[in-house]
């Protein structure tokens, strides 16, 4: 998860730092109803400066994080009001959506939901549990490509179309489940082999008349060692390789035979592992 929300920021700066960076703390202390659209301006101006003078030498790194935190809380300020608008900017419409945070899930778009890449298809999204609690944070979705078109910032809502999609506040080592709806079989049917994911686990679930429910059939997705060969790459080799490359290692007192013995271990349980991250 990117958090969007800015850290602690100090009462007071030191006297030698940066001129920008004191400007962009009396933007922050100024910002309000009449004059938000120019304190926007300004902040960005002097965020826009300050990073110039990191670039050639004439302020510290940590000026300029200092000043993207007080920039960052600037836009936080801003973006508050303009609920209260009866007609918001041009130059302000995506505010909320660029402070929005951004929670990667464990899936690819382009392998799971092709049709959201190539037409722009809409699928509802929501939390699966934590259904009594509010969710409070605004976010878009990423998730574990290289690509930047590896996203999700549309959803279904009540309203029409939305930019980011309410969620709640992530736990420490608590998984937090979304479910996709109405994807229909054929999206996993339609995704290739991007970025090497392969296909995910599928469990089918019969809900009974009594409103229980059971899992009828599971089927496990793509190993490593499946999308190797789809690629044509030959997995047992490639562990045969790994093995005398290992066996140098311990010759040559770079590692010993149990770290040996350990490190094949590791090597070949990754291989017969899942593609997407998996949990102990």
């Amino acid at each position: 998860m990117r958090d969007s929300k800015p850290g602690p920021i100090p009462d007071t700066l030191p006297d030698d730092c940066s001129e920008h960076l004191n400007s962009l703390q009396s933007v922050l202390a100024t910002v309000n109803e009449r004059n938000f659209q120019e304190c926007y301006n300004d902040a960005l101006f002097y965020r826009d400066e300050l990073r110039e003078e990191f670039h050639h030498g004439q302020a510290t790194l940590r000026e300029r994080a200092l000043g993207e935190n007080i920039y960052l809380a600037v836009l936080q300020r801003v973006a508050a009001i303009l609920p209260t608008l009866n007609r918001v900017p041009p130059e302000l419409e995506n505010l909320p959506e660029l402070l929005s945070d951004i929670y990667y899930g464990n899936f690819s778009l382009f392998q799971s939901l092709p049709d959201m890449w190539a037409i722009d298809q809409v699928f509802p999204i929501m939390p699966i549990h934590r259904l009594t609690e509010e969710p409070t944070r605004a976010a878009v979705l990423a998730d574990l490509t290289c690509d930047c078109d590896g996203k999700i910032d549309k959803f279904s809502t009540p309203e029409g179309i939305s930019r980011t999609l309410n969620l709640h506040a992530l736990k420490p080592d608590e998984d937090y489940y979304l479910g996709i709806f109405l994807v229909g079989a054929y999206q996993e049917t339609l995704g290739d082999l991007h970025n090497l994911f392969g296909d995910t686990n599928v469990v089918n679930v019969a809900v009974n008349a009594d409103g229980t429910f059971e899992f009828v059939r599971e089927f496990h997705g793509d190993s490593i060692f499946d999308v190797l060969k789809y690629v044509e790459y030959e997995p047992k080799q490639m562990q045969e390789q790994f093995r005398l490359i290992a066996e140098e290692a311990v010759r040559s007192g770079k590692i010993s035979i149990v770290q040996r013995q350990a490190i094949l271990q590791a090597f070949k349980e990754s291989l017969h592992g899942y593609t997407y991250f998996e949990h102990e």
